[in-house]
């Protein structure tokens, strides 16, 4: 437990601990309470039980005198009262009490979600092409929810002991031979159980978190690829590895649910045994059965909220073994996310030293631009020069694999140079990236579409009361969508479906084409936009495109030759060399 408190050290603020431990008060107020609620049932029920109780108990003396109570009838119903308010107030507490963590757990869980999922889409480029989506998603909602679980588990643990060593304590007063015993019992159970089942639940709960990314990764996998699965009838392939490692989760849950669930029986049994056993013992020692009443019933209200307490803590220690290990997870994410962050302000602090605004008045240009990528050693650009002068329409080819998109990448800044750099009117863009990035637009192969409206996907990225309608209908227009999307009974409040499928490739490109128009960029990069696209519905988007031509600097990377014929200039990029060229037609 002590090693879980100080992993939980490392990743709290000083507001969270302060937090908490305004939360373990109400805990010791609550066991304080629960003490209370249990102490009362031993004077109520002596005074069922003796006769001459209230004048021969010296407490019963001094109430009777504070109160003015005469009769002994008037006693009972004076205790009977107060150990109802103190009940009704108690639980009243313990569900306030409940309610003030459960807020803190949950508040901020989202908050830690929130921090590492900014942290995630903050990190460079190239962290996403050996990242693996479903991994992503486990740490960001799987692992962060359960550290959070765990945090509560162990809050719900600290709880529990002191309510169950304040019982204890009363039950001294009571009966210090039976209270003893029943702290001994509880206690070498707990340790036992524990320290049999830990390594099987944080084996099993490290095989869950692994089952459960692979499982993520099955199902984002099946979804973005569900045209070709169905087209090549796969969908089975997909259904069973997902079930395969699903199954696998699933098999590692069952077993932390049974182990957990075991130790309640095991401690339920033995602790009942040894206090009916103690009490069989002393009726056998002579105790008369009248005398031991009063403890009895003590015992029997302290064992109704005893034994559940001890049953929880024992849940709560196989809890944390299971969910130690999305712990650890966290905690690496949270340092990497603390790491990266050192890092980028210093990058940040840099830059706002050097040159503070970006211009693309004449040209940008890649400047002896070395690049490979990570983990391997060949160079995909080796010392390239490109330049692309503003107003122009620029062209770039090459075959497959010979760094086309790569110059491109890194032209966005979203890859970063081994040597060389990225200048726009002769300065260094990663002097002031954001500025760089408002000058330009992007439009891909494959237009990332939102399973939302027309305007959501043009307006990419804005909220709905920030969207300037007449910024997206002109955007539309010169995309040549505007009149297709007027036909439409909703209009810009149209859904076009998850990946866009209620639009054709055509139209889908057209909405890529308006969504860079919106921002009204100076710049348009385009990366094989039209390759997946039949010729006449490819001639009808470059038609688009090259109306730009004059307006915007075109920057529009091909395959076929056609595509490009508009252009002012072209580049051929061929063995990490990019070299002008010109096209025959």
């Amino acid at each position: 437990m002590i090693r879980i408190l100080k992993k939980f050290n490392l990743i709290l603020s000083s507001a969270q601990k302060r937090k908490i431990l305004a939360i373990v008060v109400l805990m010791l107020v609550g066991a304080i309470l629960e003490t209370l609620s249990v102490s009362l049932v031993v004077p109520l029920m002596t005074a069922l039980m003796q006769k001459d109780f209230l004048e021969t108990n010296r407490y019963a003396i001094l109430v009777c005198r504070i109160f003015d109570i005469e009769s002994e009838n008037s006693f009972v119903l004076m205790a009977i009262a107060a150990l109802i308010v103190v009940f009704i107030l108690k639980d009243f507490f313990l569900y306030f009490e409940y309610y003030v963590q459960t807020r803190f757990i949950c508040n901020n869980r989202v908050l830690t979600q929130r921090r590492l999922m900014e942290v995630y889409l903050e990190r460079p480029y190239e962290f996403f092409l050996n990242a693996s989506s479903g991994e992503i998603i486990r740490v960001i909602k799987n692992d962060t929810a359960g550290t959070f679980s765990l945090l509560s588990t162990v809050m719900s643990f600290f709880t529990e002991a002191i309510v169950a060593v304040a019982l204890l304590f009363a039950l001294i007063v009571v009966d210090p031979y039976m209270a003893v015993m029943v702290s001994v019992l509880l206690s070498i159970i707990m340790v036992i159980v524990y320290k049999l089942v830990k390594p099987t639940l944080r084996r099993v709960g490290i095989e869950s978190q692994h089952n459960n990314a692979v499982a993520n990764t099955w199902i984002l996998q099946s979804v973005a690829g569900v045209k070709e699965m169905k087209v090549s009838h796969k969908e089975q392939f997909f259904v069973a590895q997902y079930s395969l490692y699903a199954q696998k989760a699933i098999d590692a849950e069952k077993v932390s649910t049974v182990l957990g669930n075991a130790p309640r029986l095991i401690i339920e049994a033995i602790t009942i045994s040894g206090m009916l056993g103690y009490i069989g013992f002393m009726i056998y020692r002579g105790a008369a059965v009248s005398d031991l009443l009063p403890q009895l019933s003590a015992f029997a209200v302290a064992a109704v909220r005893l034994l559940p307490c001890a049953n929880r803590m024992s849940t709560a220690l196989n809890s944390i073994a299971y969910q130690e290990p999305q712990l650890d997870k966290t905690i690496e994410n949270l340092k990497a996310a603390d790491a990266y962050e050192k890092e980028d302000e210093k990058v940040i602090l840099k830059k706002q030293k050097a040159v503070g605004d970006i211009t693309l008045n004449k040209s940008c240009r890649l400047d002896k631009v070395v690049y490979a990528y990570p983990n391997t050693e060949k160079n995909v650009l080796d010392c390239v020069d490109m330049e692309i002068p503003v107003g122009k329409s620029v062209g770039i080819i090459g075959s497959s694999g010979a760094g086309k998109t790569t110059a491109v990448d890194i032209l966005l800044g979203l890859l970063e140079p081994k040597k060389g750099t990225v200048l726009s009117d002769e300065v260094d863009i990663q002097d002031n990236y954001g500025k760089w990035l408002s000058h330009l637009s992007y439009i891909p192969q494959m237009i990332y579409m939102l399973d939302d409206t027309i305007r959501a996907n043009v307006a990419f990225g804005y909220d709905k009361d920030k969207t300037d309608d007449e910024q997206v209908w002109k955007a539309l227009d010169e995309a040549q969508l505007g009149n297709f999307v007027r036909s439409l009974p909703e209009g810009l409040d149209t859904s076009i479906g998850e990946r866009g499928v209620r639009l054709s490739g055509g139209q889908r490109q057209r909405i890529g084409i308006a969504r860079a128009l919106y921002t009204n960029p100076e710049m348009i990069i385009l990366d094989e936009a039209t390759s997946a696209l039949d010729n006449e519905t490819e001639a009808a988007i470059m038609e688009s495109i090259n109306s730009l031509h004059g307006k915007k600097t075109l920057v529009i990377i091909a395959h076929r030759l056609s595509t490009i014929k508009e252009c002012d200039i072209v580049y051929k990029v061929n063995n990490g060399k990019i070299e002008k060229t010109q096209i025959t037609t």
